[in-house]
Formats: structure tokens, sequence, C-alpha cells
């Protein structure tokens, strides 16, 4: 069985209309802001350990490598800047990511958007999961693979 990290927390969208949710995600790693950044921009790193990245200017597509994607995450960027902030839309909700270095650690900080509340334990594990191989990848082990990986449904909903 896989490893699995903290949880990541369900909010109520207070801004938005209807039954919406967040989901909000932390980590800290022992890295210095700029390779934590690479790690999460750069195509080469990618497809270590989310995918292989394509497309240009704020458009980009990803073909996961692993996890219960049936088909590419089509992402439109809405600001990006380095090394510390990276905002996206994914279909009809948003993804941000936040990166701040307090001395000799890093601390992400990712926020998932606009998700119904009925559809954040599905969507949920899917994002734990994908930090879960960005962690091992950072911290140079194994990255988990979705079949191994604890079935944490429940702890979303």
């Amino acid at each position: 069985m896989a490893t699995m990290s903290t949880l990541g927390e369900v909010r109520p969208e207070h801004d938005c209309a209807g039954d919406l949710v967040s989901l909000h995600y932390l980590r800290s790693f022992r890295r210095p802001v700029l390779e934590v950044w690479a790690a999460c921009t750069e195509p080469r790193q990618l497809l270590c350990w989310l995918g292989a990245i394509s497309g240009s200017g704020n458009e980009r597509s990803v073909e996961p490598v692993d996890g219960p994607f049936h088909e590419p995450i089509e992402l439109r960027i809405e600001r990006c800047i380095a090394p510390h902030e990276l905002v996206a839309e994914i279909g009809d909700a948003a993804l941000e990511l936040r990166l701040d270095q307090v001395g000799v650690v890093t601390n992400l900080e990712l926020v998932r958007r606009r998700i119904h509340a009925g559809a954040a334990a599905v969507v949920g594990p899917r994002w734990q999961f994908l930090l879960d191989r960005f962690t091992a990848y950072l911290e140079r082990k194994p990255v988990p693979r979705w079949p191994e990986y604890p079935d944490v449904t429940a702890e979303y909903r």
C-alpha cells in the first residue's frame, strides 16, 4: 500500500452561489523555492510525476501518467508570478498554487476552487494523490501508483 500524506481540507466557498466548496492542501519542503517552483512548472520535471505537457501561451493540456484520469486535463493559465504564484482555470473550477520560502523551508499551498460539494469526494483524493506524487518526486522516492493508493473518498465528504 502506498504512503499517504495529510488530507486536504474541504471549505465552503463563501463568495460563490450554490453548494460550491474549495479544497485546501498544505505541504512543506526543505528545499529552496526555486527548486519547488521548477518541479511544479518545468515540462521535463512535470513528466516525472504528473505527465506530459503540451500547448502554448496560456493554454495547456496535461496527459497524466497515472491516476484516475481518463482523458487529458485542459487548463488555462490566468496568472503566473514566478516563483510564488500560479492561478489556472480547469473547466469551470480554479486552481491556485502559492509558494513561500521561510528560512530553509518552502511552503506550498494548493487550493482547488469552485467544486460542487458532491464532487469533493472524487476530486479531493485525486489532488491529494498528485501532491503525494509531487512530494515523492522532490524527495527522490518512488512515486505512488493509483492502483495501490488508499481509498480516502469518505474523508472528503
